[in-house]
């Protein structure tokens, strides 16, 4: 196959993967559910963090 045909191809391919990957979030509401459990790690770090503090 020529190069011209492979590209839309490869570029429908690509579009099609990232599509599915963000439906596929999307459907399940992975990054809501990631977020609960990245949450308290965050916090953590978070809370150790030195502030510096101006009245």
């Amino acid at each position: 196959m020529s190069k011209l045909v492979k590209l839309p191809l490869i570029l429908l391919g690509a579009a099609l993967a990232f599509f599915v990957v963000t439906f596929t979030v999307y459907f399940f509401n992975l990054d809501m559910k990631a977020t609960a459990l990245l949450a308290p790690v965050l916090e953590k770090w978070y809370d150790r963090l030195e502030r510096k503090q101006y009245i």
